[in-house]
């Protein structure tokens, strides 16, 4: 069946846990997987921008296959944050084998976990939406749900919105300016959103506040499991969770820009205003999240029926050698500068 072709996802996690169980540096397995391995063999493998035929995309969009597969990342995510714990606790293990511990758990949660939230909260379905948020549950990361569908959609690719990178600007500073600005974006969105309700801000509907608390009580639970340093383990798998979300937000839409009209508007959001990648191996493991310029355009799709468009501007790569190369400044402007320059004189 079609929709298998994205189980390599579970390699993710499955990666983690075998790094653990080898032990030593093995522990540091999951991110020599994403970061070296599979950026090599998606250079060979290559892209392919064929969408799918009009008919087999509406059956897709009917199979339930595709949306089991997402919700089975929930009990999967939280499972794996619990045993991961209970590993770094119950384990004599070195200061290195711990540290690649912790990273293995945030590239998995961030890298696996994040994607599949970020599809389930477009989802129309209420469930879904919190099944989304449970996943940004185990990544301190719940006001994304918030931000991301109100906020960022909104003001993608503007000056307005916190997770577009401007161009000449390094990944450090924006990590920096975006991680604190899309909590307060979420914040202001949601007082304007109780407001208009007549509700005031410090109220039972606030989900900002809902957020917090079940966060704080998740990571409570994991102090009760697991003492301190489950909670410092915990928590530092979620920094490194949330920051290779901020990654991908940094290479998603850097130096792209929409025109502003005399009156202050944004032209509308449209496939020239999002990096897209159609390299096969990422589509397989990031549930099509590379063509982000359909998203965007469209951002009711389902992940399986993501279009690849001709004028959409594309990234040299897929996303996981796009992280690395955004945390080597010099290296990135000087293949991603060239090709914004190049991007803005066709759209002029």
């Amino acid at each position: 069946m079609a929709a298998l072709r994205y189980t390599p996802a579970y390699l993710i996690p499955l990666a983690v846990v075998t790094g653990i169980l080898l032990g030593g540096w093995w522990t540091w397995y999951t991110p020599f997987l994403v970061f070296v391995v599979i950026p090599i063999i998606e250079v060979l493998a290559g892209r392919n921008p064929l969408n799918m035929d009009p008919d087999l995309e509406q059956r897709a969009k009917e199979q339930r296959l595709y949306s089991w597969i997402l919700w089975s990342h929930v009990p999967l995510q939280i499972g794996l944050t619990f045993w991961c714990m209970w590993v770094l606790v119950s384990r004599e293990m070195s200061l290195v084998e711990a540290i690649g511990l912790i990273v293995s758990l945030g590239v998995s949660n961030g890298g696996v976990g994040i994607t599949v939230a970020h599809e389930l909260v477009h989802r129309s379905s209420r469930l879904e939406q919190w099944l989304g948020r449970i996943l940004l549950m185990t990544t301190w990361y719940m006001h994304f749900a918030i931000e991301h569908v109100r906020g960022h959609h909104v003001h993608v690719a503007t000056s307005q919105d916190p997770a577009t990178a401007p161009l000449h600007t390094n990944f450090y500073s924006f990590w920096l300016r975006t991680v604190p600005a899309q909590w307060r974006s979420a914040w202001r969105l949601e007082a304007r959103r109780l407001q208009k309700h007549g509700q005031g801000v410090y109220s039972l509907r606030n989900e900002m506040l809902w957020f917090v608390l079940i966060q704080a009580a998740f990571t409570g639970l994991i102090g009760w499991c697991f003492g301190l340093l489950g909670v410092v383990g915990f928590l530092g798998s979620c920094v490194f969770a949330f920051s290779l979300l901020e990654a991908v937000n940094y290479l998603e839409h850097y130096g792209l820009e929409r025109a502003i009209d005399q009156r202050g508007r944004a032209e509308r959001v449209s496939p020239e205003h999002s990096w897209n990648s159609d390299h096969v191996v990422s589509r397989m493991f990031l549930f099509e999240l590379s063509r982000h310029s359909d998203h965007h355009a469209t951002a009711s799709r389902k992940y399986q029926v993501l279009r690849s468009f001709q004028e959409s501007p594309q990234l040299p790569t897929g996303y996981p050698g796009m992280v690395v190369l955004a945390l080597i400044p010099p290296l990135w402007f000087a293949i991603m500068d060239p090709l914004v320059e190049r991007q803005r004189q066709m759209a002029a």
